[in-house]
């Protein structure tokens, strides 16, 4: 085998497995039997917990909706929705028609309803999904009084009718970024910092490179500048690589659960690719604007459709989950080596 690569197991051998254990069977069991079992189990009901609470009967609440007509009219629609869909939607008035498309473009409202003119006019944004698009729809149409015309500032791309690819990227790069983090202290767990950051910023770049050219080069379903993509791709696999690495050498073994609930599990439930953040419950929310998958899906779908709006908060978030990892392994290293000395 290569150097820094372990052998295949083998053949079967209790007495090997006793010996790591101290000798004692009981040990054996409960490493070699019960664990394995425990720990998938725990990962499976954490899994099914987070998604059957997130998505079965997600409902937006307080989505920021722009609205532009006279008062006595939005005070009508205001008292319409509080009747009809407490909660779901909250209101902004906009001066005019064009601060309402602005809006919506830019990502900084999901929709805007203009109720001025002879009938209402509704702005969406396709980019953020056909559940969107649809309850607006449907919640401001009997609201305004009439069935509204309704505009899409921010169609999907042709190669990404159902709006999944900005998703499916990041998930493919975060995944990658988590196998990174653990073959790293694997096949070298006593490697100098200093040329684990070499590996590191050797995979992100790779990543990068190959994530961006196929979402956007070869299938055309993220619509954003090849090297913006390059750039936000990069840095999800740098951050998800460096908190798995972190992960790992604090808590050793166990690191590698920690870092598939974090990541691959709540990081994936809070990416925002099915519904934004205002459709999770209260106490997911909070964590798309905070993990690295939901960063990242922001950013792109900013960069993709949304004027850029999300992409430099994206890149510092990013940034700071791909540095500050790499600074308390830092700090690790250098008092493990002067409690050795």
């Amino acid at each position: 085998m290569p150097a820094g690569l372990d052998p295949p197991p083998g053949p079967a051998d209790q007495a090997v497995e006793e010996e790591r254990s101290d000798g004692s069977p009981v040990r054996v069991g409960l490493r070699g039997i019960v664990l394995p079992a425990l720990v998938a189990v725990a990962l499976g009901a954490l899994l099914i917990a987070v998604y059957l609470a997130a998505f079965p009967t997600a409902e937006a609440h307080d989505l920021p909706v722009g609205v532009v007509g006279s008062d006595s009219r939005v005070a009508e629609l205001e008292a319409a929705l509080d009747r009809d869909r407490p909660g779901m939607l909250r209101l902004e008035e906009l001066p005019d028609v064009a601060a309402a498309e602005r809006e919506v473009a830019s990502g900084a409202l999901y929709g805007a309803l203009v109720l001025d003119g002879p009938a209402p006019q509704l702005f969406v944004a396709g980019a953020h999904g056909q559940s969107v698009t649809q309850d607006l729809t449907e919640a401001l149409g009997p609201s305004a009084g009439a069935q509204p015309t309704v505009t899409d500032v921010a169609p999907l791309a042709e190669g990404d009718t159902r709006g999944r690819a900005i998703d499916h990227t990041a998930f493919g790069v975060v995944l990658g970024g988590f196998l990174f983090g653990i073959t790293s202290y694997q096949v070298a767990p006593k490697l100098r910092l200093r040329w684990r950051l070499v590996s590191a910023g050797l995979f992100a770049a790779a990543a990068g490179l190959v994530g961006a050219w196929l979402s956007v080069e070869v299938t055309d379903a993220v619509p954003a500048g090849f090297w913006t993509a390059v750039g936000l791709v990069a840095l999800l696999a740098l951050a998800s690589g460096a908190a798995t690495a972190l992960a790992l050498r604090l808590l050793g073994a166990i690191g590698t659960f920690v870092a598939t609930a974090a990541l691959l599990t709540v990081g994936a439930a809070t990416s925002t690719g099915s519904f934004p953040a205002e459709y999770l419950p209260g106490w997911l929310a909070p964590l798309a604007d905070v993990l690295p998958p939901g960063v990242a899906v922001q950013a792109l779908r900013g960069a993709a459709y949304l004027s850029g709006s999300s992409v430099p908060r994206g890149v510092v978030v990013l940034a700071l989950w791909s540095v500050v990892p790499f600074l308390v392994v830092a700090a690790l290293d250098a008092v493990s080596r002067r409690r050795a000395a």
